[in-house]
């Protein structure tokens, strides 16, 4: 069967995968995608697995069209496997479509507990692209059939090669735009039941070289009630969200995710909330420009869960319009909550907030182990 693309359909694609990468929006321009390939041929669900540009390992993948139920048990196993990632061994064609195991070692991934999480998911054919952008290779790109139908043939593989080609470089294009705005955060992942960090950016071990002896990151329980951490007269808002590939899309520098290499450092510098009953969560550390000479964290102040948000738009410099806006309350109710937030804390103005924060106290908390 030879597959026609219409030059409205190629127009059409184009210009809606390079208008998403305003926010960098790495789904969006996924789902582009593969809503755009669906036009042209049929497959039964599509995967995109990032490389860590640093040694070519796999990273946590955007699954698009997968049974919610398979992709939970995939991840699970996904996440315990021990190394973190699965290596790459047989990356050797790059922009061609290729099959799956042409570009991953079959036998590793089909071992153990991945490979009876994979076997879960009702795939046989498979095709995929390793998209290289400047030099680099951004990821694999693939689509699945059932094995009830048709391999994928010639036509269609020429028309997943565009399609890809396209995507990938609007992804790269939107994550270059966004390093160019602000500088990538320092990101953690942490694995709470456990009471351990799993993974690391550099920025984020910088940081936790740079704290004080008695001073850790708590990790914030409640992902709408970000942390403030004092840091050598700098002040970052930090935040936390439970772990998954959309959680993970949303911060760039999650692609410079490493293994836990200092466990000693992390053990005594990341604490997690004895009350807090999630399993893995992604901690997101932010610089908040403007109030450098802010102190103490927002945990231990005393406040509400949502005078802690309140308090925290407050610190960032935001307006009660935008802070009702930010937390979905009428601009009535961000008033009232900003003046208990003034009383409660006996201040009177956000300078004066800030500075209060010095003198807040800790949260009972336990320290973190190493992954390994």
């Amino acid at each position: 069967m030879t597959i026609s693309v219409p030059e409205n359909d190629l127009r059409r694609f184009v210009d809606a995968v390079y208008a998403c990468t305003d926010d960098c929006n790495a789904p969006d321009i996924l789902k582009t995608l593969f809503s755009a390939l669906r036009r042209q041929f049929s497959f039964s669900s599509g995967l995109f697995v990032r490389f860590d540009p640093s040694d070519l390992s796999l990273t946590v993948p955007y699954a698009h069209d997968i049974a919610p139920e398979h992709m939970r048990a995939y991840l699970e196993h996904y996440y315990l496997l021990d190394p973190y990632r699965v290596s790459l061994t047989n990356l050797g064609r790059p922009d061609e479509v290729v099959r799956m195991s042409d570009f991953v070692d079959v036998r590793e991934v089909s071992r153990g507990e991945f490979g009876e999480a994979m076997r879960l998911i009702d795939y046989f054919h498979a095709m995929s692209v390793v998209p290289v952008v400047r030099g680099v290779p951004l990821g694999a790109i693939a689509v699945h059939r059932p094995c009830r139908q048709a391999d994928f043939g010639a036509d269609e593989k020429r028309v997943f090669r565009w399609f890809v080609g396209h995507a990938a470089k609007a992804i790269d294009y939107g994550q270059l735009a966004l390093r160019l705005r602000r500088p990538e955060p320092a990101t953690l992942v942490v694995d709470i039941s456990r009471g351990r960090v799993l993974s690391v950016t550099e920025a984020a071990h910088k940081l936790l070289a740079e704290l004080a002896e008695n001073q850790a990151l708590v990790v914030p329980v409640k992902s709408n009630c970000p942390g403030l951490l004092l840091v050598q007269g700098r002040a970052y808002a930090v935040r936390s969200a439970d772990l998954g590939p959309a959680s993970l899309w949303s911060v760039p520098a999650s692609a410079g995710l490493t293994l836990n290499s200092s466990p000693g450092l992390t053990a005594r510098k990341v604490r997690v909330s004895a009350g807090d009953r999630r399993e893995r969560v992604l901690v997101v550390i932010e610089l908040i420009g403007g109030v450098d000479d802010a102190a103490g964290k927002l945990s231990g102040l005393g406040l509400s869960p949502r005078q802690t948000q309140v308090a925290l738009q407050l610190v960032l410099g935001k307006g009660i319009k935008e802070i009702a806006r930010t937390c979905g309350i009428s601009i009535n109710t961000a008033k009232e909550y900003a003046a208990d937030v003034y009383e409660r804390l006996n201040v009177h103005t956000r300078h004066a907030l800030v500075e209060r924060m010095a003198g807040a106290g800790g949260v009972d908390s336990r320290s973190v182990r190493s992954a390994s």
